[in-house]
């Protein structure tokens, strides 16, 4: 991480932000969103000026709203939700909190927030951890989605961004994790 102690607090700060606003505003009426994340913002950011505060709210809106995005925010979608489970006939345990859950007809899409600054542009430059965390959370929830894709993703409050993990990788590091 660049930039001054100050750069660094106030990176980590709307970092907090972002995953409250990307956390909370879902379970709003779209409609009632702007000014909900507005209210939150005048109370909890107090190190950003009203221009700040505004461009914060912009990006999270468009994550709300971009299409690759909209069905973790959708209504019945949930923040912060456990996971745990055993695999390798009980062998190998997880135990986990992913931050944005959501399951549609035919998938369960997961997403978990990173902060990195700056966020990695391509997936090439994702550290592994991030990866064998979805993969596990992955597996386990596939035990008890058994007829649905399980779609895993890592979202830059950063950018913000949401980058899919290809299924492959998160094989990979499921299959070194779990023979280890």
């Amino acid at each position: 991480s660049t930039g001054s102690p100050a750069e660094r607090k106030k990176a980590m700060a709307r970092g907090v932000l972002m995953h409250r606003l990307l956390q909370s505003l879902p379970d709003i009426p779209r409609a009632a969103r702007p000014e909900a994340a507005l209210r939150h913002l005048a109370r909890a950011a107090g190190d950003f000026g009203a221009e700040e505060q505004e461009s914060l709210l912009g990006q999270v809106q468009r994550v709300l709203e971009d299409a690759r995005f909209s069905e973790l925010f959708l209504p019945g979608s949930r923040a912060e939700v456990p996971i745990v489970g055993r695999l390798k006939r009980g062998a190998f345990a997880v135990s986990g909190q992913v931050d944005r859950l959501a399951v549609t007809n035919d998938a369960v899409l997961i997403a978990d927030y990173k902060t990195n600054r700056p966020a990695p542009r391509r997936f090439e430059d994702v550290p592994p951890a991030y990866i064998r965390q979805l993969a596990l959370y992955r597996a386990v929830l596939a035990q008890l989605y058994p007829d649905k894709t399980i779609r895993a993703a890592l979202l830059w409050t950063d950018v913000p961004d949401l980058m899919e993990i290809p299924a492959s990788a998160m094989d990979r590091e499921l299959a070194a994790v779990t023979s280890a």
